[in-house]
């Protein structure tokens, strides 16, 4: 499809429309929640056929789970918990040396037996180092940038002739782990960003902007994204 060296190496991807897409096919909300999350499992198999190393996947924001109704957020807590199990036993997540990462608050907002599940994935993979699936859950890109300043603030209490560069502040992020993404998608119509998803990783990103909602897209889609990030000149202000 594309020459590897033009591939991107870390794609991210923020899935909107969940609940629009269930709206317009007049049912419950939660139903679109669970339409959706069977997209993944296609995208993780392109991601490693293509060999594109790091996909990242903004699974949910502090505000979901603080704004919306209790039961849509019990619908979808019970879902990571489902969809998370089953990847801790995934025969390609194993055969593939999948590496599942979370990223956010979940461990402080998720009920115990989420955070059970959540942890068993981390654990059953925590060797591989071939591809990494990373999700952010509970995560805000507001508050990830907040709490680096203040570890910045906490670290030059203690070392007044502290070098405070680009490298110190990567190391107080929750991505520290994690390059800088070269493609982001977002799907459901609304080309915008959302609470500052991933802002230091992002910030030269490519950008791609599906009409789709999220439980429409597919993999031609996740393809078309790729192939049209190919064929994008990036000049790095030169």
């Amino acid at each position: 499809m594309t020459e590897n060296n033009k591939l991107p190496k870390h794609i991210a991807i923020i899935p909107d429309g969940n609940r629009r897409w269930a709206k317009k096919h007049k049912l419950d909300v939660w139903l679109g929640h669970r339409k959706g999350s069977d997209i993944m499992d296609k995208l993780a198999d392109i991601m490693i056929e293509m060999n594109i190393p790091y996909f990242s996947f903004w699974g949910s924001s502090k505000d979901n789970l603080i704004k919306r109704p209790k039961i849509e957020v019990k619908f979808l807590l019970n879902l990571f918990k489902e969809k998370f199990l089953e990847l801790a036993e995934n025969e390609k997540i194993h055969n593939n040396n999948v590496k599942i990462n979370i990223i956010g608050d979940w461990e402080n907002q998720f009920p115990k037996d989420v955070c059970s599940a959540l942890n068993k994935a981390i654990d059953s993979t925590k060797d591989y180092d071939d591809f990494y699936l990373n999700f952010f859950l509970a995560y805000s890109g507001t508050s990830e940038i907040l709490d680096t300043i203040k570890c910045i603030a906490q670290k030059s209490r203690k070392d007044e002739f502290l070098n405070i560069d680009e490298k110190l502040l990567k190391n107080c992020l929750l991505t520290k782990d994690l390059p800088p993404v070269d493609l982001m998608i977002r799907t459901g119509g609304e080309p915008h960003l959302s609470d500052g998803f991933m802002m230091w990783e992002t910030a030269n990103s490519q950008l791609y902007f599906f009409e789709k909602y999220w439980p429409d897209f597919d993999e031609n889609d996740f393809k078309i994204a790729i192939e049209d990030y190919s064929k994008r000149c990036r000049r790095y202000g030169k």
